[in-house]
């Protein structure tokens, strides 16, 4: 069974979201963490400018999610629909909730 509770949850698997998991497993390897991110691919944004140049292959940009979701880490391919702050609550695109200790983390990223 999936779980529902998380210290910490990350809404968003983009570059942004993976380094602060990476960041704070590192710190307590011990945290209950989860990523919220329904695609299973990985877009390295920051090389797209590379690529607008004619110096780097877009193809390397797209890898699989799972590649870089970090070691201790929960994935939970949903999309966060709703953040309830008053009970800690994220609800799911499924209507699934997930609850979460402390305020959920939300890193910047376009869809």
């Amino acid at each position: 069974m999936a779980r529902t509770h998380y210290q910490v949850l990350i809404i968003g698997g983009g570059n942004a979201g993976i380094s602060v998991a990476a960041h704070l497993l590192r710190r307590k390897p011990n945290l209950v963490l989860g990523i919220i991110e329904p695609n299973d691919k990985h877009y390295y944004q920051p090389a797209w400018t590379l690529v607008g140049g004619g110096a780097y292959d877009i193809q390397k940009t797209v890898q699989p999610e799972a590649k870089y979701i970090p070691k201790g880490a929960d994935w939970i391919k949903e999309y966060a629909e709703e953040i309830l702050p008053d009970t800690n609550t994220i609800v799911a695109r499924s209507e699934k909730q997930i609850y979460v200790r402390l305020p959920c983390c939300v890193p910047w990223h376009s869809t």
